[in-house]
């Protein structure tokens, strides 16, 4: 019995929209429009290409809506779309809106990271990795020879 109602809540389709109900605004976004979702304060501002909603709420209760897609978490007050992301340059996360969104250092690596296994999902890919580490190493190497 336990079993079969943890299977019936899995082949549940995966929400389409979160609902925005505040004083100002009411919308429904599709969440495979979301970019990023970023909390400010008690704020929580959901960009979309097109538009940015901002009302009360905590990223904590969105979250759950977002699972099983290619969201992924850098930092506690930040959520972005992997789908939606064009390339990650310097400390800048560019989206395919045009929109950029700037990251400190761990949470650009931790994004990179989870971008790269995203990409991995969709061949044909080129994997330039073992040349720019191999290049990086002779480097050192030589930097360490020189000081002897």
């Amino acid at each position: 019995m336990h079993h079969r109602e943890h299977h019936k809540k899995k082949d549940r389709p995966l929400p389409e929209y979160i609902s925005v109900i505040s004083a100002s605004n009411c919308a429904k976004i599709r969440i495979d429009d979301i970019e990023v979702i970023e909390q400010d304060g008690r704020k929580l501002h959901v960009v979309t290409s097109g538009k940015d909603y901002s009302f009360y709420g905590g990223l904590n209760t969105i979250a759950e809506s977002l699972a099983e897609r290619a969201f992924f978490r850098p930092i506690k007050k930040m959520i972005i779309n992997l789908d939606h992301v064009r390339d990650i340059t310097g400390y800048y996360v560019n989206f395919n809106s045009g929109q950029s969104i700037a990251m400190g250092r761990n949470a650009l690596a931790n994004t990179k990271k989870a971008y790269k296994r995203y990409l991995l999902r969709y061949p044909p890919y080129t994997l330039w990795e073992p040349v720019a580490m191999a290049d990086s190493i002779v480097a050192e190497n030589s930097g360490i020879e020189n000081e002897a």
